[in-house]
């Protein structure tokens, strides 16, 4: 069942996060006898179990060993090999951060980092296995392009497209299952945002998880007589940043919602473009300076604020200020 929401069809069907990267790990790897699946040991958070069940001298399982992980992934990539590799968003980027960048970036290898269970979609694992800051960390490191898709469709397209694309890329995953909004006309490209609504009172910027979220508040903003748009940001760098612009100058106002903390994250990406180029008011909604809780995915988004309510709240009050 289709609804239109901001000039986009979605879709109310979940999807399986961990299904969709295993098939389209598979779907790969009929196609390219190059790409491996690397493992610390999580292969079925992360759902590459499909790709081992064909391809088992393709799958490496290294154990809990991060940074052994992304070693060995460094010199898959020297001998001319795809390889993927997955483990929690947190201790990829956090634990392994310097084999990534040094073995990794430096280098430009093509290595495709996949850091699943991303943000508060990790839940009851706890604050330890919560990543607050894995894009703030690989954005900043020079090489690198980072993918935060908004849905399953999305992050196939990702996955594909970040095969062909040469050099080290970061995609999130997000534990599922995820909402589809997307059909199958929306086509995904590396470095492209796109705009949901044509509004002139306020920009929403989201990416991941939390663009399900915008969407239903672009809809609310819109019935309550708001003229809202939104940007959907698939990918944080390289950024969109003409589309960014753009929707300052129309708007005068931007509010981002990030599954991810405020420093460092799609916040700061967005401040930053704006402040350079046409400052305008921005707030952002995501953990402010905190870890996650133990605690499931629902009672995390109401407890740091990603609900409808809250962001056509914020965005009143970012509108009151113009």
């Amino acid at each position: 069942m289709f609804d239109r929401i901001g000039g986009v069809k979605m879709i109310s069907e979940m999807v399986s996060t961990q299904e969709t990267y295993g098939k389209t790990l598979v779907e790969l790897g009929d196609e390219n006898k190059d790409i491996f699946a690397l493992e610390a040991d999580l292969m079925r958070c992360s759902g590459s179990k499909l790709f081992e069940d064909k391809y088992p001298d393709r799958h490496l399982q290294l154990g809990i060993a991060e940074q052994n992980l992304v070693g060995v992934a460094a010199g898959l990539a020297a001998m001319g090999r795809i390889p993927y590799v997955s483990t929690f968003a947190n201790f990829l980027t956090q634990r392994a951060c310097d084999q990534i960048v040094m073995s990794l970036a430096y280098n430009k290898f093509n290595v495709k980092l996949v850091g699943s269970f991303a943000g508060i979609t990790s839940g009851n694992n706890g604050g330890t296995h919560i990543s607050v800051c894995d894009i703030a960390i690989t954005r900043c490191i020079p090489n690198m392009k980072v993918m935060d898709p908004g849905d399953c469709n999305e992050f196939r397209h990702a996955i594909i497209a970040a095969s062909k694309d040469e050099g080290p890329t970061y995609i999130r995953q997000a534990k599922g299952p995820m909402k589809t909004i997307f059909d199958n006309t929306h086509k995904f490209e590396i470095g492209k945002g796109y705009k949901f609504g044509d509004g002139k009172d306020i920009t929403l910027v989201s990416a991941g998880i939390t663009t399900s979220l915008a969407m239903d508040a672009l809809a609310t903003l819109q019935k309550e007589n708001i003229k809202a748009r939104l940007i959907h940001l698939p990918t944080i760098k390289p950024a969109d940043s003409d589309l960014i612009i753009e929707s300052a100058k129309a708007t005068g106002a931007i509010l981002t919602i990030e599954n991810h903390s405020v420093l460092g994250g799609l916040g700061g990406l967005v401040s930053e473009i704006v402040s350079k180029n046409y400052p305008v008011i921005i707030d952002s909604i995501g953990l402010k300076d905190t870890w996650g809780l133990n605690a499931d995915i629902e009672f995390q988004l109401k407890y740091f604020g990603f609900t409808v309510e809250n962001i056509v709240k914020k965005s009143k009050e970012l509108i009151a200020k113009k």
